[in-house]
């Protein structure tokens, strides 16, 4: 195969500035205000985030997951415990969210610790969802190897037809607590518009960032 230059791949930015004087000084209030616009001009999924962890070896991995709440205390998403992320996430209780939005030409990143929430907060989220997705949920073995496709789909409609499905105890919540944020929206020339926050005490610190 041969090499493949992207170089001239390129999209002009050109929205309005944005300046410090528009920003919240609380970033879950301005992650809100841009999470509702993007909610009106986006087509996609605006809650699909990407969550990126580390394991014991130091080696980052990445993937989608649907934000399902968010409050003061932060960001809740929902997975197999058992999985890659679920292994790193207990081994390593750190990680980061990328929210991207190309209609709005903006992207949000938070990191911060990530722990467990209340096993009755997963029940009530997990009796929320649609029959096939909860028996998909007992029945995968996530991240392992899957011999037969249509045997596993097989055995999820009759789960699902049958009813019985409670969360099983390796299925449930996360919730990332923010320690740092950052807001980006693309801009003419490649002069992108950064700012970060920043904990200072009960306080965040607002920080322009080159771009």
């Amino acid at each position: 195969m041969k090499e493949k230059r992207l170089y001239h791949m390129r999209k002009d930015y050109s929205p309005s500035p944005l300046k410090e004087s528009l920003l919240s000084p609380h970033p879950l209030s301005q992650f809100e205000k841009w999470f509702d616009e993007a909610r009106e001009s986006e087509k996609y999924e605006v809650n699909a985030m990407i969550l990126s962890t580390c394991g014991d070896d130091g080696a980052p991995s990445s993937r989608v997951v649907l934000l399902k709440k968010y409050s003061p205390e932060g960001y809740v998403f929902f997975t197999n415990y058992e999985s890659k992320k679920g292994d790193d996430m207990e081994r390593n209780p750190k990680a980061a969210l990328l929210f991207y939005w190309p209609g709005s030409m903006r992207q949000i990143r938070i990191e911060g610790q990530v722990s467990r929430i209340p096993s009755a907060e997963s029940d009530e989220y997990f009796s929320s969802r649609p029959a096939e997705s909860r028996a998909s949920a007992i029945l995968s073995k996530q991240s392992r190897p899957l011999d037969d496709k249509e045997a596993f789909d097989q055995r999820v409609q009759t789960l699902a037809a049958d009813g019985s499905t409670e969360r099983p105890p390796y299925w449930g919540g996360y919730i990332l607590n923010p320690l740092y944020y950052e807001f980006w929206q693309g801009a003419t020339g490649r002069t992108h518009d950064r700012f970060n926050y920043t904990k200072d005490g009960d306080n965040w610190k607002i920080t322009r960032l080159f771009p």
